[in-house]
């Protein structure tokens, strides 16, 4: 039996959804791994006996979701250029640490900042349509 062009488009709608849940499972967990390098962060400066190797190790492994996040946006249409600024702050974080440049590395909590902000918006607007505010 041939295939038919309705089957083609369920096939397409189907994997479509599969990079809808994947884009939605990654901005979850980036915004969750960004609350976790927060506490970090206060652990090691409140902390005496902490420093500051936890922080800077665990930012290692969720530093690249934006990128991924960005590439399954694409054949969606939609969040592409939300992902791709929550990258490049990500890239800033970096930068703001290895400059040693105290006015800028002062930049690092405002991104911080900006980054949960963008995290959350991710989340709430997510390609799905659900969660979407009016």
């Amino acid at each position: 039996m041939k295939p038919t062009r309705s089957s083609h488009l369920d096939a397409s709608i189907s994997r479509l959804e599969i990079v809808r849940v994947a884009y939605l499972a990654l901005a979850w967990i980036f915004m969750s791994c960004l609350l976790v390098q927060m506490f970090l962060a206060g652990l090691a400066l409140f902390t005496p006996t902490m420093d500051w190797s936890m922080h800077r190790t665990f930012v290692e492994f969720f530093a690249p979701i934006p990128l991924v996040m960005f590439l399954l946006a694409l054949p969606l249409r939609r969040q592409r250029w939300l992902s791709l600024s929550l990258f490049i702050l990500v890239a800033l974080q970096f930068m703001t640490i290895h400059l040693a440049i105290p006015i800028i590395a002062a930049l690092h909590p405002v991104i911080a900042l900006l980054l949960f902000w963008g995290a959350l918006v991710t989340v709430k607007r997510h390609p799905s349509g659900e969660g979407r505010t009016a």
